[in-house]
């Protein structure tokens, strides 16, 4: 959970939030309602709200009631994205708990993510502002390019780190940047201020998608909400696996693709894999990768006066780096 006083500039924004998202979800379809009811109720941290409160919060906004609209509009298209990738996955658990498309199957769950999408569409074209609307349009248009990619390149270890980057930057980074980005936008920032914003979202994006590959190595169930290595065993490649790739002998290299294509792996098979990766240090690499993205999102802040705002985006940085979920 991100800690209450990292929040306390946008505590009554993000409880306006709250109250938001479980309003009007479901349309006449009490089916629907019940599922995104519940994917909403799961546990989610709202980062991407909290960094579009934050970032309008830096650059001024006292603008009524877009700012939280916009916000539940960027979680819509997160819970969105969650459905779908638990479907692509097949993914029992999301969370802790049993995932949507566990519960009611993938036809079903599908169309509750579809759902979010429309409903997060509604609420910009209610906005009426077009550069916001781009903005995440264009977002959207990433992540699905950044699935589609993730998905074909799923058990390719000769992926490099750049086209892995540019994977993660399209699938996960883009939504945090536009929420980072529109809270300059509906604040009417000039066009640096919007663009050092949209430059920090992205690397705490970027940051924090490297913290979860990290995590998939030495994590907790109980914290993380899904299975210990769940990643590797589904052939997602993730910094830590092609750290090995690019660094480990040929024998702990031919080792784990012989893994990476086995039909299942074992409890036994992931222990290899994670002594393998404390062999060549793949999570510390992992992680001094995580600091110089986190650096460089700190670093586009500095155009911005010092306020509550500002000091909480930096600690927002801080316990993204250091999170264990």
């Amino acid at each position: 959970m991100i800690a209450e006083t990292i929040l306390s500039p946008v505590t009554s924004e993000l409880a306006l939030v709250e109250e938001r998202l479980l309003q009007d979800i479901g349309g006449d379809v009490e089916l629907i309602s019940e599922i995104i009811r519940y994917v909403l109720k799961s546990g989610g941290k709202r980062v991407r709200p909290a960094l579009l409160l934050l970032s309008a919060k830096l650059c001024g906004y006292c603008g009524g009631s877009r700012n939280i609209e916009l916000a539940v509009a960027a979680e819509y298209m997160h819970a969105a994205t969650l459905i779908h990738d638990d479907i692509i996955d097949r993914a029992d658990k999301r969370r802790g708990l049993p995932s949507a498309n566990n519960a009611w199957g993938p036809q079903i769950s599908v169309l509750a993510g579809d759902f979010l999408y429309a409903r997060s569409i509604q609420i910009l074209v209610t906005d009426g502002d077009l550069a916001v609307l781009q903005t995440f349009a264009d977002a959207t248009v990433r992540m699905i390019e950044g699935q589609v990619r993730e998905v074909q390149m799923a058990g390719n270890l000769d992926l490099t780190y750049n086209e892995y980057l540019n994977i993660m930057t399209l699938k996960t980074a883009a939504l945090i940047s536009a929420a980072c980005r529109t809270g300059a936008l509906i604040a009417d920032r000039p066009a640096e201020d919007v663009a050092a914003l949209t430059e920090f979202g992205l690397n705490v994006g970027i940051g924090f998608q490297l913290v979860d590959d990290a995590l998939d190595f030495v994590a907790e169930e109980y914290r993380l909400g899904k299975p210990v290595g769940n990643d590797f065993k589904e052939g997602k490649m993730t910094f830590p696996v092609l750290h090995v790739m690019r660094t480990g002998s040929e024998a702990d290299k031919g080792r784990i693709r012989e893994l990476v294509a086995q039909e299942t792996i074992g409890e036994s098979d992931l222990a290899e894999v994670k002594a393998i990766m404390e062999r060549y240090g793949a999570v510390a690499a992992t992680m001094e990768l995580v600091r110089n993205y986190l650096k460089k999102a700190k670093a586009s802040l500095g155009s911005f006066p010092d306020s509550d705002a500002k000091r909480s985006l930096v600690l927002m940085v801080d316990f993204i780096g250091d999170r264990d979920w």
